[in-house]
């Protein structure tokens, strides 16, 4: 048998060694090539996320801004309105004390800056009271904050205004806009038979069922726009009433009590 000479074994092992290690080496090198793609891909994702979130705050802090600085004009504006009632003292041009009780059981009072009106008992009728300026107001803008208090059934009250009612009775015509305390709208028309309703609402994120709410109305000839808490929520054409009072608004069904707060009543003829 030949024997191989050792030195010849030695560069056989040393080969095998050297391409053992340039194996490893390269496997090495290809691993943290894998790594590395793989968190230079990760880090890229997330610098999109974060400049895309970065981008979506902007725009939300550039709408909500534009919200904010839309409310507050609204408010400066609203500010100047000619007659501005902060139901901070009795005055004549508004009712209080006992509700006629054919309409149901209800106190009505001025007190620490807010106009409430306590229903008792209701006998499924709408109760109202007339802002005292006349009955023969044609084109106006108004606004009142308005907030449900205590834990009457949802859908059971609705607040708001009245307006164009002819000064003879509500048989010869009237328009409402109300908010209710669960969430919707309504604007009606109330003639000889009764109600027709002109839009309901369904549930709409912008009422608060159990804070203030501001509710606003436009009136232009036969043009009218609504208003809630500084979004217009609907618009209207409609010729059936020219002029005529307006007020305060109460509308609840029989045999839900209640309390309503008003707050911060504004008139501006046009």
């Amino acid at each position: 048998m030949e024997i191989q000479p050792t030195e010849q074994k030695k560069s056989f092992l040393q080969n095998d060694r050297l391409l053992v290690c340039s194996m490893l080496a390269i496997y090495g090198i290809c691993f943290l090539g894998v790594v590395g793609t793989v968190f230079w891909g990760l880090n890229r994702r997330n610098q999109t996320i974060s400049t895309n979130a970065t981008a979506t705050a902007a725009i939300i802090a550039t709408e909500q801004a534009k919200v904010t600085a839309t409310a507050v004009a609204r408010t400066a504006e609203q500010e100047k309105y000619e007659y501005i009632e902060r139901f901070d003292r009795i005055t004549g041009d508004w009712f209080v004390g006992m509700y006629e009780r054919k309409y149901g059981n209800a106190r009505i009072t001025i007190r620490d800056g807010v106009y409430i009106w306590n229903i008792i008992d209701s006998k499924s009728y709408t109760q109202a009271t007339d802002f005292y300026k006349d009955s023969q107001i044609k084109d106006f803008d108004i606004y009142v904050d308005s907030k449900f208090v205590g834990d009457s059934k949802l859908g059971a009250v609705c607040s708001g205004f009245f307006f164009r009612k002819t000064d003879i009775q509500w048989e010869d015509g009237a328009y409402i806009f109300t908010i209710c305390n669960d969430s919707r709208f309504e604007v009606q028309y109330y003639g000889k038979d009764g109600w027709h309703p002109i839009t309901v609402s369904g549930y709409i994120s912008v009422i608060n069922r159990s804070d203030w709410n501001r509710i606003e109305i436009s009136a232009r000839g036969n043009h009218f726009t609504f208003t809630i808490n500084n979004t217009e929520v609907f618009e209207m054409t409609n010729d059936r009433l020219k002029r005529g009072s307006l007020g305060v608004f109460i509308n609840i069904t029989e045999g839900n009590p209640a309390e309503i707060w008003f707050d911060n009543f504004g008139y501006q003829s046009r």
